[in-house]
């Protein structure tokens, strides 16, 4: 039988070791990584789920109000995805575990559950198991989203050249223009000559970023091991950056990929995501997740963006899904 108890500040340290030791665990269910939130409190509703005295399960929960002001159990506002994570992929654990979520959401008077769950390609065995199980529950998928995955070839000499090949251009053809412009491309964490860029390059389709630059400094400061930026340099300007987030230790993000428009036949784009595969190959990991890609606008939301995904498929990437499961609660 599997209990239950909500999370608190006293079980931290419980909480991050279970996350650091679980295989299937990522950054976002990290109570350090929710920490970062400078602008936002988020209620607390995450659990803890023993079995025989032995924590084997965790829920990062917390409260949101859709605009009918129905009150939303969420997991997590604060992450990309969250949902269950546990140290074993037992069906019979997850379903009582999602039992108890349910259980809970009634007895708190959440009139709703939603879960964007981990996908499973962040899994070190990719499995379905919640993803089945909270079907098997009555979830309903609400949205879905396209990522596009890179994996990282064992041999990033070929895996360069075939990038090359894809994009039409010669095997020299971007070392030619970092070398003839004298571009010089290096990790710095240099947050506040990157963050113009990003924030003009989000005016562009009027969106502002998930982050603000204080919050970028504030993840560094918590987690300076889980996020790197690579930045492209002219004449001593700052011309380009990509911000990369360790997931965990087989895959990364690639969350912001920006670059100064002046510059933009400099191919800028191109050469930041052929070093960041560079890097990650250097650091053993397995992808690189490249990101959603649909169209802004509320009604367009759910729209794949095709000319960003050819973009990213001409790196080599795949496509994986993220997934919102919701279901309203009866008592």
């Amino acid at each position: 039988m599997i209990e239950y108890k909500i999370y608190s500040n006293n079980e931290r340290d419980l909480w991050n070791n279970f996350v650091d030791n679980v295989k299937d665990s990522t950054i976002f269910q990290s109570q350090i990584f929710l920490a970062y939130h400078l602008q936002r409190n988020f209620s607390n509703h995450s659990l803890m789920f023993y079995k025989n005295k032995t924590l084997i399960g965790i829920f990062t929960g917390s409260s949101m109000t859709n605009a009918n002001g129905e009150k939303i159990l969420f997991s997590h506002p604060g992450a990309s995805f969250g949902g269950i994570i546990q140290n074993t992929s037992s069906l019979s654990d997850t379903l009582e575990m999602i039992d108890l979520i349910e259980q809970y959401a009634v007895k708190n008077n959440f009139n709703q559950i939603s879960i964007v769950p981990t996908p499973s390609i962040y899994f070190q065995n990719h499995h379905d198991t919640l993803m089945y199980g909270l079907k098997l529950k009555h979830f309903v998928e609400i949205e879905r989203y396209y990522s596009s995955i890179i994996p990282i070839d064992i041999n990033v000499n070929n895996q360069m050249k075939a990038i090359n090949r894809k994009k039409g251009r010669a095997i020299n053809y971007y070392d030619t223009i970092i070398k003839e412009n004298n571009l010089k491309i290096y990790w710095d964490k240099n947050f506040d000559s990157f963050y113009p860029i990003l924030l003009d390059n989000k005016k562009m389709y009027n969106a502002t970023p998930t982050h603000s630059l204080d919050e970028l400094k504030k993840i560094n400061e918590l987690m300076p091991n889980n996020i790197h930026l690579l930045v492209v340099e002219k004449d001593g300007e700052i011309i380009g950056g990509n911000l990369i987030l360790v997931a965990n230790k087989q895959i990364a993000i690639i969350f912001y990929n920006m670059i100064n428009y002046q510059f933009s036949d400099l191919q800028i784009a191109i050469i930041q995501v052929c070093e960041s595969i560079k890097w990650a190959h250097k650091n053993k990991f397995k992808y690189l997740d490249f990101g959603v890609s649909h169209e802004t606008g509320d009604e367009k939301f759910l729209i794949p963006k095709m000319s960003l995904i050819k973009f990213k498929e001409e790196f080599g990437a795949f496509g994986s899904t993220r997934t919102v499961l919701n279901k309203k609660i009866t008592e």
